[in-house]
């Protein structure tokens, strides 16, 4: 059975002794680099960047969110949402399948999903990219950004 993502996602960020602040576009954060994650594949057009760690957004109003901070080059990073495994966005068995495609026993599954934040004169809408989550081994500390080969999921799902 696929992991609770949105518990996965917590116990990945609590605190331990190696924490550290960064200066992150969103705020200052503080992350514990001893629980990195590598992205082999690293993330759809931005190659070279391989290694980021997740951190709780630093606005108190956005905490269904988390930061996605590359190590590699801290000018790089993303909002994202943890999904979890019961969800209105991306279907459990296309979840599955992922796991499954990429080698992630289900049991030590997270899934991402990274942000979109547009914006407009009158308002300010978030999407994001369900097309390609961001498929995590938490036991492994890797992970991998998924695309589904079918057109089911938009790459700007509206939130």
């Amino acid at each position: 059975m696929l992991s609770q993502t949105v518990d996965t996602v917590r116990t990945m960020l609590s605190s331990s002794m190696m924490t550290e602040t960064i200066e992150s576009r969103f705020g200052a954060i503080a992350v514990d680099t001893d629980k990195a994650i590598f992205l082999p594949q690293g993330l759809l057009g931005i190659p070279g960047k391989s290694n980021f760690v997740i951190a709780p957004f630093p606005n108190p109003k956005m905490q269904q969110f988390t930061v996605l901070q590359c190590l590699d080059d801290l000018s790089t990073s993303f909002i994202t949402l943890p999904l979890p495994m019961e969800n209105t966005i991306i279907g459990i068995e296309d979840l599955r399948t992922a796991c499954n495609d990429l080698r992630i026993p289900e049991e030590h599954a997270a899934v991402l999903l990274i942000v979109n934040v547009l914006r407009s004169p009158d308002k300010v809408r978030l999407a994001v990219n369900a097309r390609a989550p961001l498929m995590i081994n938490v036991e492994q500390r890797t992970g991998e950004q998924y695309v589904f080969q079918h057109d089911s999921y938009s790459l700007q799902h509206m939130l």
